[in-house]
Formats: C-alpha cells, structure tokens, sequence
C-alpha cells in the first residue's frame, strides 16, 4: 500500500494513527498543525503533509481551509481500506474489529463458493488446480503459504464470477497479511489447509453447494480460532518476559 511513499511517510501514518487512538479523538475533533505533528513524531514537515493525504483520501482526516485538520471519521467507522492500512502498519485490532472481519469474510466467501459452482468454468479449475499443485508443493518442502493461501481464496471467488464479491473480499484477506505468515509457519496447519483446499475443489467441480459452504464456514472459523490461540500466547509470551 505504500509502494510510492517514503518509510517516514509510512510512520508518520501510522504515528497519526496511534495518536488519534491514544486520544480517543472522536469524529469531528481537531489535530494538531503539520507543524506540531512533525515535533511530535520526530519527522519532516513534508512527510506530515503526505501522511495526511493519505488519510485523507481513506476518508479518515480531512483538512477545513484556515481552521485546520479534523478526524473526518472514527476509525472503527472507516472503510475496509483504512482496516488493510491498520494491518499494513502493524496496528492491532481490537477484540469486536477481529471478531467482524471473520464475520464477514465466512458470509462473502459462502456466497462466493456457491456462486463458484454454479459459475465456475473449465478454465477457472484448471487455474485452482494449478494452485493446487504449488500449494502441495510447497507443503512437501515446508515452505510457508501465506501468499499462497490469498491467491487460492480469491481464484474460486473470481470463479463466482462476481467482481464485487472480489472487490470486497480482497480487502478482507489482505488485512490478515501481519498474522498469515506466522500462522502457516506450522506444517500441522499447512498439511490441513491443503486437505480443505483439494476439498473445496472437489466440491466447486461437482457443483456441490452445500458441501462448498460448509466447508469454507468451517475452514475459515478453525483459521480465525487457531489465530486467536496463537495472539493469546503471543500476549503470554510478552508477559512472561515482562
């Protein structure tokens, strides 16, 4: 997401951000100046002003000629592309953001897979089974599938034929990036993914719907409890050391 900024820019975001949390700033309350961001956070005025824009154009801030920045929308309130931007920063979210966004994504992705049977085409199973083939590939030789995983999902929604469901779930995965790749650092869970995912392909080719659902719901609610168990031992291995 930050491809064509600087890494200050990239911290003066995310420093706004963290600001804007630490105050619990509300919609409609005011900033401080560029000036008194770029003390704050130790970095040039200019990156400021490009941190800003970029909030800006997520509709999170908005600047108000000769009366200053104001937080045009509380965060728990801005669009999935504010939420890819928390995780691209390493922002946690908080218990009820985490709980929505696997809400969500079960929902999008039963209907995506049971759009996928009834729409898939010739070449769309022979694009999921061409995944197929480098994710057990990669499971052979241990190799992480973060990455891989990602591409496998959106292929059976592009399968749907249904390019919001695309547009939409494509935010909803990319905000998993930061825990993805430690949750495939265990071969237990990429042994059992590639299980789900040669099933899910079974079931989208023989038009299976209701197996195709169940087997998503499933699948991405074991991820989202697998993922909440290594959070809470991340946060008992911080104490521990504390």
């Amino acid at each position: 997401m930050f491809a064509a900024v600087s890494t200050e820019t990239s911290d003066a975001v995310r420093k706004t951000l963290e600001f804007v949390r630490h105050h619990r700033l509300s919609k409609g309350d005011r900033l401080p100046s560029e000036r008194d961001l770029s003390e704050r956070f130790g970095v040039t005025r200019g990156s400021v002003r490009e941190a800003l824009a970029v909030l800006d154009a997520m509709r999170i801030t908005e600047r108000k000629p000769k009366s200053g920045i104001y937080l045009r929308n509380e965060l728990e309130d801005s669009g999935l592309d504010a939420l890819v931007l928390q995780a691209d920063l390493g922002l946690p979210f908080d218990a009820q953001v985490t709980r929505d966004v696997t809400e969500a994504r079960i929902l999008c992705e039963e209907q995506a897979f049971r759009l996928a049977c009834q729409r898939r085409t010739d070449a769309d199973l022979a694009k999921l089974d061409q995944l197929l083939d480098t994710y057990a590939a990669l499971v052979a030789n241990g190799s992480n599938l973060a990455d891989e995983d990602v591409a496998f999902h959106l292929a059976v929604v592009a399968a749907s034929q249904n390019r919001v469901l695309v547009r939409t779930l494509t935010p909803l995965m990319l905000m998993s990036t930061g825990w993805r790749r430690r949750y495939f650092a265990s071969a237990e869970i990429r042994q059992r993914s590639l299980i789900d995912h040669r099933a899910f392909v079974v079931a989208i080719e023989a038009r299976d719907e209701a197996t195709a659902t169940m087997l998503v719901h499933r699948h991405v609610q074991t991820a989202a409890e697998d993922v909440r168990a290594l959070a809470e031992q991340g946060a008992t291995d911080s104490d521990s050391k504390d």
